[in-house]
């Protein structure tokens, strides 16, 4: 059995205690709640990201006087919807949340054309053109990311649509010269 001054001597030593373990808890809550917060940010960009492709690809897929149009158009779209401005192509609209990542032109993160599975001597693979939009996002658990790993705490995240492309009409124009010099056709 502990004496009243054995009991009182114990208390002592145990005084902050709760303070200690409480400021533990409010960090551990933290991270949890600023990872749900990145994540949902990152969720919601990818959803525009997601709308803008599909914007693009019908802009892609649509008739145009050149092929030239068609990317241009494409482009354009990207840009309004993801980047700063047209002059600005490769700064992002909201580079806090993710920024645009590889990509093959001056638009960071955008790849126009034919896919990966694109064949043009395949009917079945010949409509595999349209947009790729690939773009890296920070999610971490700790407000400090790794030292000397810059990339540890993101995700490189791609939206994909391929809706084809209709020939442009300079092509069909060329395409109906060779059949023999017709000028008019519902389509090629």
């Amino acid at each position: 059995m502990m004496t009243r001054i054995q009991r009182r001597r114990q208390r002592r030593g145990e005084r902050g205690q709760s303070t200690v373990e409480f400021a533990l808890s409010l960090l551990l809550m933290m991270g949890f709640v600023l990872f749900f917060v990145q994540l949902s940010l990152l969720f919601a960009y990818g959803n525009l990201v997601h709308y803008a492709t599909f914007m693009a690809a019908r802009a892609y897929q649509a008739a145009g006087m050149t092929d030239q149009d068609q990317v241009r158009r494409a482009r354009d779209t990207i840009v309004r919807l993801l980047k700063k401005s047209q002059g600005e192509p490769g700064l992002e609209k909201y580079r806090f949340i993710a920024q645009g990542e590889g990509g093959d032109g001056d638009v960071s993160g955008l790849t126009l054309g034919p896919g990966p599975q694109f064949d043009p001597k395949n009917i079945d693979l010949s409509w595999m053109q349209g947009v790729r939009y690939s773009f890296r996002g920070k999610v971490s658990m700790v407000p400090i990311g790794a030292a000397g790993r810059p990339n540890s705490n993101s995700v490189t995240l791609t939206s994909e649509s391929w809706l084809g492309r209709e020939k442009s009409f300079g092509e069909c124009m060329t395409y109906m010269r060779k059949l023999g010099g017709a000028l008019i056709d519902n389509g090629c």
